[in-house]
């Protein structure tokens, strides 16, 4: 007897012996073609990503365009903050990427000017590394004056969006910043990798940080 599985479907070559009671034996080859009507390996051979984005504060985030490689187009997050990717085939590798870059001025307000120069003062910092991130308008990795010129002149409709940045970063809600008070020691993950998928991932969840709106609100 033998043993035939998902991954050997489609044609299967095998030879077939016979042998007599005294000891003479011959053989011929031979195929089966191993079929599944009854859909049982894709049933086993697919899984599903899912997870939500949300703010620092726990806000959802919507109109969020999550991608992902080797598979569909983008989808949107809706009020809730979710997207799904049913129906993944197993053992293929997939990155997730979230994107949202629009309404540059949501949520930034003089406010948030006040709360970086106190940072760059040194006389209010800023305490989570998500509200560095925001800060951080001109993406250089620091926090310095020329965040509050760029926000200023948005602000002012002098500029219509951040020259060097998107109006949202994100973070996988997983990692944990080596340094909180300098989010910048190293890349922090912005998109989140499955290699060799094999079972549903529903916990694919990012940290949405709008550029600009220190304050969160």
């Amino acid at each position: 007897n033998i043993t035939l599985c998902c991954d050997e479907l489609g044609t299967v070559l095998v030879d077939v012996w016979v042998f007599d009671e005294a000891g003479n034996s011959d053989f011929c080859s031979t195929y089966i073609l191993l079929q599944d009507n009854s859909n049982t390996c894709g049933a086993s051979a697919a899984a599903s990503i899912a997870g939500h984005i949300e703010t620092e504060t726990g806000d959802m985030v919507e109109q969020v365009m999550v991608d992902i490689s080797g598979a569909s187009n983008a989808l949107p997050t809706g009020a809730t903050g979710t997207f799904t990717f049913p129906n993944l085939s197993t053992n293929n590798s997939y990155t997730v990427t979230p994107e949202k870059d629009i309404n540059p001025l949501n949520g930034v307000s003089t406010f948030d000017l006040v709360l970086m120069s106190k940072h760059i003062l040194g006389t209010d910092p800023l305490t989570t590394p998500y509200q560095m991130i925001a800060a951080d308008v001109n993406n250089d990795g620091n926090i310095t004056t020329f965040d509050v010129v760029q926000t200023r002149q948005l602000i002012l409709y002098i500029i219509t969006d951040f020259p060097s940045n998107t109006s949202w970063r994100f973070v996988d809600m997983d990692y944990a910043f080596p340094n909180p008070q300098n989010p910048w020691t190293q890349a922090f993950p912005e998109a989140i990798d499955y290699n060799a998928l094999t079972s549903d991932e529903l916990s694919t969840d990012f940290i949405g940080v709008k550029i600009g709106d220190v304050n969160g609100n």
